[in-house]
């Protein structure tokens, strides 16, 4: 564990073992002023919580080692003795992955704006998952995939469709509801 992991650590113990993102770096700001001088100019809030999140998902394996997990999300970071995780730990962790790639600390405005859009499309698209597949009449298909809707939809876009003498709201329900589904599979 570097220095920095372990200043990380320490705050987190002085919190009692879980601190809001938020909170962690205002703390390490104050505490800790040159905690991101490794980060190159513009320091953005992206940058910082990157550089943040790479340290506390390095720190996992060490912690692992002392009886300890680290669960990490914007909310909260805490810290768990392994017995109360619950997780595996030989897992696969999407966000591990995106964090421990230092590449990514340095995505540009659009690379980061266009992650954001896609995160949102995909919120708002949950949402709405109940909905749409009512609608495609899914409801008791038990795997679910892209080519299973895409055929329902294709199937209710030809009967539905106002070329074909259905009726335009219906379609385009049918057409809304096959787009909130692409987006999650």
């Amino acid at each position: 564990m570097n220095q920095r992991q372990r200043e990380i650590l320490e705050i987190i113990k002085q919190h009692g073992g879980f601190i809001a993102e938020y909170q962690l770096l205002q703390t390490l700001q104050a505490e800790s002023p040159d905690f991101f001088e490794e980060v190159k100019k513009p320091v953005s809030l992206y940058r910082k919580h990157f550089f943040l999140f790479h340290q506390l998902y390095q720190m996992k394996d060490s912690l692992l080692d002392d009886g300890f997990q680290i669960e990490i999300s914007p909310i909260q970071i805490q810290l768990v003795k392994i017995d109360q995780t619950g997780q595996e730990i030989g897992s696969t962790d999407p966000l591990a992955e995106f964090y421990l790639n230092e590449k990514n600390l340095y995505l540009s405005d659009e690379e980061i704006e266009n992650m954001q859009k896609k995160f949102w499309q995909k919120y708002l698209a949950l949402d709405k998952k109940a909905e749409a597949i009512k609608i495609l009449k899914l409801e008791s298909v038990e795997d679910l995939n892209l080519k299973i809707i895409k055929k329902q939809f294709n199937k209710l876009a030809n009967i539905h469709h106002p070329d074909r003498g259905g009726n335009e709201k219906d379609f385009h329900l049918i057409k809304q509801a096959y787009e909130d589904l692409k987006c999650l599979f």
